[in-house]
């Protein structure tokens, strides 16, 4: 592991970008009094609350009158419509109604034009809608109304409800289906559970544990810990069809604090995986088999870091068009005792993979937790808001978007973009279109007047 440190002072930034802003709806839903904060419309864990399909770009949210909300709109400019589901109402479990980790996430399914939905759950059970075929492939012949979806349903798989889900993800894959992401169990004892969607079916199978929470691993300051989760980074393919994971471990005898960032990735949609050696470390699922990783699995280290470290969950990743993989955590600059960070003792790092090593780069930014994207040039972006803390208060902050080129080895990190607005959301992309048109679509939320008072939910197009 090579860190390299870089020194940087910021003057008075003039927009590189420009940048159109759409409301979405003027009555977004904030919680008062929130387990884990006021935010609920845009967490980094959320994948994807924003995403795109020919030419159409779809959005989801809770109103404040803590209904789902889907909307869409003709790309680049058209109109938003919005369907609102109100036949359901955040949080069925009461004692989870201002859980801020019950977020939405939305998929699409290009293969048999369906859009998914998985809301409203953090360690209870699934949640499920999906829509009606052919959504997707002729989105102006579809009136769109909430009868496109079904009731709300707590399996994918018919005779296999989920009990305990938290942070679910869709996963568009190459050939038009969808994977679908989440934890199994609850904080320092869960697995990490993969299921997959054939649109020619139009039917979920084949659900199995790909990171297991088994294991021995012995804290250094809270002794042996027989099980713990992976909270994973966002996860992406790459352009030739590789899928991507890195995540850090939370262990069951230390609540406080993450410990170490991983890595793996697989050729075949998840069904067996490989480490960063490229040696096959699970082998493809069957009915026979219940391999995963855990914690013992070898060659999935990216840097040892312990609790000391004060490391936040759940942040970001991409891989460039090089197929090289690239990671941003933020954590502390220096080891210390165990805890979170906090923004005066810490930075964003990036790590990059350079055959078997993994560099370590100090970026010269912080804020709350962060999305990275890659140009066709491998020129790399980070987007965040450059909030003051990591506390769970009602602030907002500007929208902030930093480079860095591929030409000096991501060693230039400079600011391009500083909104005039103040959001206090984690900000939500619109990777499609990002790939498509070399647009950035970001989801914003304004900061409320009050804490739990309604505010606009916004999108932002920022065209490179």
């Amino acid at each position: 592991m090579c860190l390299v440190k870089q020194s940087y002072s910021q003057g008075k930034l003039k927009n590189k970008l420009k940048s159109s802003i759409s409301i979405i709806d003027s009555s977004g839903l904030s919680l008062a009094n929130g387990t884990y904060g006021n935010i609920i419309n845009g967490q980094s864990f959320q994948q994807d609350a924003l995403t795109s399909a020919n030419g159409w770009q779809y959005i989801t949210y809770y109103d404040a009158e803590r209904h789902v909300c889907v909307g869409r709109r003709k790309l680049p400019s058209s109109k938003w419509e919005i369907v609102r589901l109100t036949d359901y109402r955040f949080s069925k479990n009461k004692s989870q109604q201002n859980d801020a980790h019950n977020t939405i996430s939305i998929g699409l399914c290009e293969k048999d034009g369906t859009i998914h939905l998985s809301f409203d759950q953090h360690g209870g059970g699934l949640n499920y809608r999906v829509s009606k075929t052919g959504i997707l492939g002729h989105p102006e012949k579809v009136q769109w109304e909430s009868t496109l979806f079904t009731p709300v349903i707590n399996y994918l798989e018919k005779g296999k409800p989920i009990l305990a889900i938290s942070y679910p993800a869709f996963i568009s894959t190459p050939q038009g289906n969808l994977l679908f992401v989440f934890r199994n169990g609850y904080s320092g004892n869960g697995d990490c559970i993969l299921v997959s969607y054939d649109g020619s079916k139009s039917k979920w199978y084949n659900s199995r544990t790909f990171i297991s929470g088994k294991g021995i691993y012995v804290d250094p300051q809270a002794g042996a810990s027989k099980a713990r989760n992976a909270y994973l980074n966002n996860i992406c393919f790459d352009r030739v069809g590789r899928l991507h994971i890195s995540w850090t471990w939370r262990e069951i005898v230390a609540s406080v604090g993450n410990r170490d960032i991983c890595y793996a990735y697989s050729t075949d949609n998840g069904d067996s995986w490989l480490d960063q050696k490229n040696v096959r470390i699970t082998a493809p699922t069957s009915a026979a088999t219940t391999e995963s990783i855990d914690t013992q699995t070898p060659n999935i280290l990216v840097r040892r870091l312990d609790r000391g470290w004060g490391m936040i969950n759940q942040q970001s990743q991409v891989i460039d068009h090089n197929l090289t993989p690239h990671i941003v955590m933020s954590h502390r600059k220096k080891e210390g005792l165990p805890g979170w960070s906090k923004m005066d003792d810490a930075l964003y790092f990036h790590y990059y993979k350079t055959g078997d090593n993994w560099i370590a780069q100090q970026i010269p930014f912080i804020g709350n937790r962060p999305k990275l994207l890659a140009d066709k040039n491998n020129n790399l972006y980070l987007i965040f808001i450059r909030k003051g803390n990591f506390d769970f208060i009602n602030q907002g902050a500007p929208l902030v978007i930093v480079k860095a080129k591929s030409k000096n080895n991501w060693a230039d990190w400079t600011s391009v973009y500083e909104s005039k607005e103040h959001y206090f959301n984690e900000v939500q992309l619109d990777v499609k279109r990002w790939t498509a048109d070399n647009v950035l679509s970001i989801m914003g939320q304004a900061l409320p007047i009050n804490i739990g008072a309604a505010s606009a939910i916004k999108v932002i197009d920022i065209k490179l």
